[in-house]
């Protein structure tokens, strides 16, 4: 019969496709210092097991007196404890017996028969649906004199069991959904149920955490475990499965003897919930004290792949820092370009950084290997095939992100289709994110706030980013700069000014400052990285620029900002943060943007950061 099991076992583990993939997600969550070979193992140990506690009820129908009598292992220290309720100082006392779903639960029924005179045990249990079954396993779980009370009715009749002094038995470790606390298991966020705890506490009865430990095949030791005096029935089930939580981790044979086929850590990760908890029954605080944490886990992961334009990315920020407030349980994992990492070192709004795989035969292969990382959410940011695929390869089981009117998106799993009245011409694009996220029950405000920044000492500062990103159009003429500084040194000859950029951007800053006063300028542009750059643009006096990826990291760090815009849209790609800014576009140009760049003049820029520079403005 042993061999029958780890055999059927060994079937469950290869058939049970995301059953199983969620059985091995938990495993690493629980057990993510171990090997995955480990775990691979504590997997199909613990398939085997399900078969096992299958079996035995109805095995241990026809089993001899002499085979029951074998099935616990019952040591003195336990029996002295039982035997206060049968005869001794607790005679009356009621009890709560607290149970979890361990390989050989099913043997609880047998208390009555190793324990003569114990006082009545009400059992209550979940009822199957199917009559003649239901009632077959109520007589195989009643037979040495438990009680069975089905969870649809017998309440009450639990109630009046605790009033007569006798003893309740509840199993306690499932997903209590929205019925439950919100709370932790194994540094998980999880819905605890806290029915032992009311009744214990109303009754004023002992509560006691029965561990039948799985020793050898059908046989177990039998622990209880009284818990210590508590305040309120959240402690009451925190303290249990921090204790089951102990067992599981104890050593490699305890750790598959728990039912971790089930889905016990689906609390709030429905998508239309998952940015959010629940403002009802939150008990984290509570947990993190008993626990004794200063903060919650992070356990939960979260795997965001960011956009691939600077400006993209920077936008995106007040969005994380939401996420980030409304889900404390989230271990945030971003996704990005290497060069990124430098800005998301500095911003706290990830615990983890993933750079992107160079481009080649090896690249999806590098995603297809992070599936043994087993993310529970990916939100994508951006709108590309290659990134869907991306995160198709992980195995995720929640693939987030949007879909525009007309698009397809076949490779995610919780898409938010934008409505088609939503004009995005009119809308910023960080309103738009939003719109998504609320889709997905995010509920906390944005902060725009910009990055602290002490205020400019010394010599005044001011950077000019020439050049941009992408499109050319967007970039002001060399000779409109060259007249700028031109005319700024000449209302303020102490202004240092400090041309940015990337390589490619020095042919264009070469010529803005050819000529001009070399103890006045310098070129930057191709010599800073991106560390360097935010630490130049947050030092200035004021940054000018176009419409590019500089301004919104500009913004971000509190510097005021002067943006030259010609045809692109400020009102979708605008700075966001609540900094100093201002944007100047040709005159009579609409105010989503079309007009060439060139009608914006010099003088009007030098006019908007002139008071910056004089220390006049705000």
């Amino acid at each position: 019969m042993r061999c029958l099991c780890v055999l059927l076992g060994r079937i469950v583990g290869i058939c049970a496709g995301e059953r199983g993939h969620i059985t091995r997600k938990n495993l690493h969550h629980a057990f993510s210092e171990k090997t995955e070979q480990w775990r691979r193992r504590v997997y199909y140990e613990a398939c085997a097991r399900v078969v096992e506690m299958a079996l035995f009820m109805p095995a241990s129908r026809y089993f001899s007196a002499s085979r029951i009598d074998s099935v616990l292992e019952v040591d003195a220290e336990v029996r002295a404890a039982v035997e206060r309720y049968i005869s001794g100082d607790k005679q009356g006392k009621p009890f709560v017996v607290m149970l979890p779903h361990m390989t050989m639960s099913e043997a609880a029924s047998l208390l009555p028969h190793y324990f003569p005179g114990l006082p009545q045990v009400n059992v209550v249990f979940r009822p199957l649906n199917q009559p003649a079954m239901n009632a077959w396993v109520e007589e195989t779980r009643s037979r040495f004199g438990n009680r069975q009370l089905s969870r649809r009715s017998g309440y009450n009749d639990a109630m009046a069991a605790l009033r007569r002094g006798e003893g309740v038995a509840l199993l306690f470790d499932q997903d209590a959904a929205g019925r439950g606390a919100t709370s932790l298991f194994m540094g998980r966020l999880a819905s605890l149920t806290d029915l032992p705890g009311l009744m214990a506490l109303r009754f004023d009865a002992d509560v006691h955490l029965l561990l039948l430990e799985r020793t050898e095949f059908w046989q177990a030791k039998l622990t209880l475990q009284q818990l210590p005096k508590c305040e309120t029935s959240t402690e009451i089930a925190v303290r249990a499965h921090n204790l089951l939580e102990a067992y599981l981790k104890r050593d490699d044979h305890s750790a598959p003897d728990w039912l971790w086929l089930h889905g016990r850590w689906g609390h709030q990760s429905g998508s239309k919930k998952r940015f959010n908890l629940p403002e009802k029954r939150m008990e984290l605080e509570q947990t993190n004290t008993i626990n004794g944490e200063a903060d919650t886990p992070r356990k939960t992961r979260l795997w965001v792949r960011m956009p691939n334009w600077l400006g993209d990315v920077v936008m995106a920020l007040p969005l994380l820092r939401a996420i980030r407030k409304a889900r404390p349980d989230f271990e945030i994992t971003l996704i990005g370009k290497a060069a990124f990492q430098p800005l998301f070192d500095r911003l706290d709004v990830g615990d983890r950084f993933i750079p992107l795989p160079k481009q080649g035969r090896g690249y999806f292969k590098a995603f297809y290997q992070l599936r043994h990382d087993y993310p529970d959410t990916y939100l994508l940011f951006t709108n590309s095939t290659r990134s869907d695929l991306e995160a198709f390869l992980t195995r995720c089981p929640q693939r987030m992100g949007m879909i525009r009117p007309g698009k397809k998106r076949q490779l995610l799993t919780k898409p938010y289709y934008l409505p088609a009245d939503i004009d995005e011409t009119t809308t910023h694009q960080t309103a738009v994110w939003e719109m998504m996220l609320e889709r997905y029950g995010l509920r906390a405000p944005l902060d725009c706030a910009p990055l602290p920044r002490e205020a400019p000492s010394g010599r005044p500062q001011v950077a000019m980013i020439c050049g941009t990103e992408n499109a050319p159009e967007k970039r002001w003429p060399i000779s409109h700069w060259r007249a700028l500084i031109e005319q700024l040194l000449v209302a303020q000859p102490e202004v240092e000014v400090l041309l940015f950029g990337t390589p490619a951007d020095r042919a264009i800053t070469d010529q803005v400052a050819e000529g001009l006063p070399a103890g006045s300028i310098q070129n930057l542009a191709g010599k800073t990285n991106l560390a360097e750059f935010c630490d130049g643009l947050k030092q200035c006096n004021a940054v000018i620029c176009n419409d590019t990826g500089g301004m919104h990291l500009a913004n971000m760090m509190g510097t005021p900002v002067v943006v030259v815009f010609g045809p692109t849209n400020p009102v979708r790609t605008g700075p966001i943060f609540d900094a100093p800014k201002h944007i100047l576009q040709p005159e009579g140009c609409p105010e989503t943007g079309g007009f060439a760049i060139e009608g914006v003049s010099a003088e009007r820029v030098l006019a908007s950061v002139l008071p910056y520079v004089g220390g006049a403005a705000e």
